[in-house]
């Protein structure tokens, strides 16, 4: 069986365009919905107890828990402070009225962005290529131990 292993954490579900447009009232002063990163918060504690209680249980195990809650709430409620412009709008337009909900599809795709790399989000869901990049820097960085 796989004795090296390697999951991510629950993203900042309260900071996602898809979310904030289902859910939006309640926001706080960063925009994002302090109920649903509590709540992803609480799985996030709850994977790395549980992950924790594995690798305890199984020796030789290595799990590595990749944080991407922390950078993408970063980029979700600061923006600008890492080169991006926009957080609560995507760059692939669905819905109406322009607005931005859920996935980009091939219907969609010719309303999209012209700087994709300006926009944290690409749909209301995934974060735009440009994003997962910070993203995955910050993965590197704060994990590469944890990958030995």
């Amino acid at each position: 069986g796989a004795r090296r292993i390697g999951v991510t954490t629950m993203p900042p579900l309260g900071c996602l365009p898809a979310t904030i447009r289902l859910y939006g009232k309640g926001r706080s002063r960063t925009g994002c919905l302090p109920r649903l990163n509590r709540d992803a918060e609480t799985f996030n504690r709850k994977l790395n107890a549980t992950v924790g209680a594995l690798v305890r249980r199984h020796a030789g195990l290595k799990v590595a828990v990749f944080d991407v809650y922390t950078p993408l709430r970063g980029l979700s409620e600061r923006p600008a402070a890492h080169g991006f412009a926009e957080a609560r709008r995507t760059c692939c337009r669905t819905g109406k009225a322009g607005t931005r909900v859920y996935l980009c599809d091939p219907a969609t795709a010719a309303r999209m962005c012209r700087n994709a790399s300006s926009y944290v989000y690409f749909d209301g869901v995934h974060p735009s290529e440009a994003a997962n990049l910070v993203v995955a820097e910050s993965l590197v960085s704060a994990g590469i131990d944890l990958l030995t």
